[in-house]
C-alpha cells in the first residue's frame, strides 16, 4: 500500500475554547480559511505534495463532522496515490484522546499493520507549506532518532513559552522558556523508538499524553539523537478568534509567500478552485477573496469570503471573514469581523464601530479589534455593536 516506509499521522484538537462557538459544534480543523478551504487541507495538501500518501487523522469525537469530508475528499485522491487517508476515532465507549501522544499509542495497531520505518506526525491545526520529504531527508542524514520541525522565535507570538534549542548542526540541547527555536507541531520518529515511548506505565517515568511536553523532552533526558529541523517560511498556529482572523487577512498580504503556484504545491480542498460571483454596477470588491457563488450589491474591501454570501445594496464588508451562507442586510457596516456561518445580520447593522453599545465587548475570546459572529446567530435590525465584541445565540 502506498510508501510504507514513512507514513503520516494527522492529530486533531478537540473543542478548543479559546475559539468560542466556532469550535462548539465541530473541530478546529474543520474550520473554514482562505474562502474555500477547511484548515486541515492545509497539512493534508503537504502530505500529498510530499508523497505521503498513507494518511492516519488520530480525530476526536466532536471533530466526527471531518470524518465524511477527509474520506470523500482525501481518501479519494490519497488512494489514487496508492495510499489512503482513514480516520482513527477514540473507541465508542471510550474517552477523547488525551495528547497526540496518547493518541499514537491508542492507535499502535494501524501502524504496526503497515509496519513504517518512519511516523511523521503532524498538527492538523497548522497553517505553512513544508515539503516533509525534505525533512524526511535530514532526518536520515544526521542519524536522528527524533526530527522537530521548528521556525526561529522571531517569527512567532511573545506568547510562545515551549522553545526548544540547538546547535549549528542542528541538534537539540536544550528545552525551556526563552530559548531560540519554537516547536512547529511537526515531528519524525523512528517507529522502533517512538513505540517504547509510548507504553502507559514504561522504564522511563514518561507520560504518554503530550508528544511535545512529555515525550520528546523523556527521549532527550534519556539520551536519544534530537535534531532540528529549521523552517523560516510562513507558520501559523490557529489558537484564537485574532488568529484565525490574522491568518485569513495574511492571504490578502501576501498570497503567493503562502501558497506558492509551482506544480504540486498548491492547496487542495473538496471545494471548486473555480471563484465566482455576481456584481451590480454598485457592486465594488478590492484586494478580496471570494470563494464561491456569490450577491455583491455593496462594497467588499480587503475581506475573504466563502460561500454563498450576500451583501445587499449600501452595505460594507471591511477587513472581514465571512464563512459560508452569510446575509448582510442594506446599509450594514462589518468591520475588522470573523463572522461563522450561517449567520443573518439586517439592515442597517454596525459591527466594530467606535459608537456602538459595549455590553457583548467583556468576553477575553475578542481582543485588538476583532469582533465574532458564532454560527446561526441574526443580528436584528439598527443593532450597533463596538469592536471586540463576541455574539453566540445564548
Amino acid at each position: 500500500m502506498g510508501n510504507s516506509e514513512c507514513i503520516a499521522m494527522i492529530f486533531t484538537d478537540g473543542q478548543e475554547t479559546r475559539l468560542g462557538a466556532l469550535t462548539r459544534c465541530m473541530g478546529k480543523p474543520a474550520l473554514f480559511y482562505g474562502g474555500k478551504y477547511r484548515i486541515i487541507d492545509v497539512v493534508l495538501s503537504n502530505c500529498s505534495s510530499s508523497g505521503l500518501n498513507i494518511v492516519g487523522i488520530l480525530s476526536q469525537k466532536l471533530s466526527r463532522g471531518l470524518d465524511p469530508y477527509v474520506e470523500d475528499n482525501w481518501g479519494r485522491r490519497l488512494s489514487r496515490q496508492g495510499g489512503g487517508a482513514f480516520t482513527l476515532f477514540p473507541g465508542e465507549n471510550e474517552n477523547d484522546y488525551l495528547g497526540a501522544a496518547d493518541a499514537i499509542y491508542r492507535n499502535a495497531g494501524f501502524i504496526e499493520r503497515i509496519s513504517p520505518k518512519y511516523v511523521c506526525l503532524l498538527s492538523g491545526d497548522h497553517i505553512y507549506k513544508m515539503d516533509y520529504m525534505k525533512m524526511l531527508d535530514a532526518h536520515k542524514k544526521k542519524g536522528a532518532d527524533v526530527t522537530v520541525a521548528a521556525t526561529p522565535a522571531l517569527f512567532t507570538k511573545p506568547r510562545w513559552r515551549e522553545t526548544i534549542d540547538a546547535d549549528e548542526d542542528g541538534k537539540i540541547f536544550g528545552f525551556g522558556a526563552n530559548r531560540d527555536l519554537v516547536p512547529m507541531g511537526a515531528y519524525i520518529f523512528n517507529w522502533d523508538v517512538l513505540r517504547k515511548y509510548l507504553k502507559t506505565e514504561n522504564e522511563y517515568g514518561i507520560s504518554p499524553k503530550d508528544i511535545g511536553r512529555d515525550v520528546v523532552p523523556g527521549m532527550f533526558f534519556c539520551e536519544k539523537k534530537l535534531y532540528v529541523y529549521r523552517f523560516e517560511k510562513y507558520w501559523r498556529d490557529v489558537e484564537t478568534v485574532e488568529d484565525l482572523w490574522e491568518s485569513n487577512m495574511d492571504l490578502l498580504r501576501s498570497p503567493f509567500e503562502f501558497i506558492p503556484e509551482e506544480k504540486g504545491e498548491a492547496i487542495l480542498t473538496s471545494f471548486c478552485s473555480q471563484l465566482s460571483y455576481f456584481t451590480e454596477t454598485m457592486g465594488t470588491i478590492n484586494r478580496s477573496i471570494l470563494s464561491g457563488l456569490h450577491v455583491i450589491l455593496g462594497r467588499v474591501e480587503h475581506s475573504v469570503l466563502s460561500d454563498s454570501v450576500v451583501i445587499e445594496n449600501g452595505a460594507e464588508v471591511v477587513d472581514s471573514v465571512l464563512m459560508p451562507n452569510v446575509y448582510v442586510g442594506k446599509n450594514a457596516k462589518i468591520y475588522k469581523t470573523g463572522v461563522g456561518p450561517n449567520v443573518r445580520i439586517m439592515n442597517d447593522v454596525e459591527i466594530g464601530t467606535r459608537n456602538g453599545i459595549a455590553d457583548f465587548t467583556f468576553n477575553p475570546l475578542c481582543t485588538n479589534g476583532v469582533s465574532l459572529i458564532a454560527p446561526g446567530v441574526c443580528i436584528t435590525e439598527r443593532t450597533k455593536l463596538q469592536k471586540n465584541s463576541y455574539i453566540e445565540n445564548s
